[in-house]
């Protein structure tokens, strides 16, 4: 094969073999992205549920519910923040804005009154599965993890690459915390946190519109 592809190179002009390897590297480049694609797109069927998923709660998965959920952050979650199956239930799941904290309390809420709104999504839905629909604390768990799942599937996909030890960075993708890389008003469709006050989501217009 060696003597092969010496005796090829001896026989073309340099351009001819000059051409013939930027055509092999864009080849081999072009199979890198489809393979990686392959990987994320494999990675997101299998871990990230469709818009529109049927819920048990009956409000079907989209970021058009962000509004709702966020505003009973507002009003429900004062009503509920002692009991002990909201504590129990976020106390068992990471925020996906800030993955060193859990989500009874991400870092923003160090300031009394604070929070993104990811974080408001998640906690507006647990309060209202436990206030209004007498909710369990797995019920609640697993409810909220997958509305996180759904709604930042960029953060499930690279900590399923990290647990596969595999380098998320490899495509595209990070476990950094959006809260760290200065996204906190970035909508959450984007890899952000939607905002620390207005919901910031452009993706909910087209949502609701289509």
């Amino acid at each position: 094969m060696i003597a092969m592809r010496m005796h090829l190179r001896r026989s073309m002009s340099p351009i001819v073999w000059t051409l013939a390897t930027v055509v092999v590297l864009l080849t081999m480049s072009s199979i890198a992205v489809f393979a990686a694609e392959d990987l994320v797109s494999s990675l997101h069927s299998e871990l990230i549920p469709d818009e529109g998923t049927e819920t048990p709660y009956g409000i079907p998965l989209s970021l058009s519910s962000l509004p709702e959920f966020v505003g009973w952050w507002y009003t429900l979650v004062p009503l509920v923040e002692t009991d002990a199956v909201y504590i129990d239930a976020l106390s068992s799941l990471v925020a996906p804005c800030c993955d060193d904290n859990l989500a009874i309390r991400c870092c923003c809420e160090n300031d009394e009154g604070q929070a993104c709104n990811l974080i408001r999504s998640g906690k507006g839905l647990a309060a209202h599965l436990i206030y209004t629909l007498n909710y369990g604390t797995e019920q609640v768990r697993s409810s909220v993890l997958e509305w996180f799942q759904f709604a930042r599937p960029d953060y499930t996909i690279a900590v399923e690459m990290v647990n596969r030890k595999i380098d998320p960075m490899a495509y595209g993708l990070t476990v950094e915390g959006s809260c760290y890389r200065g996204l906190c008003n970035t909508p959450i469709s984007q890899g952000g946190c939607g905002g620390m006050k207005e919901l910031i989501e452009p993706a909910i217009a087209s949502s609701s519109g289509s």
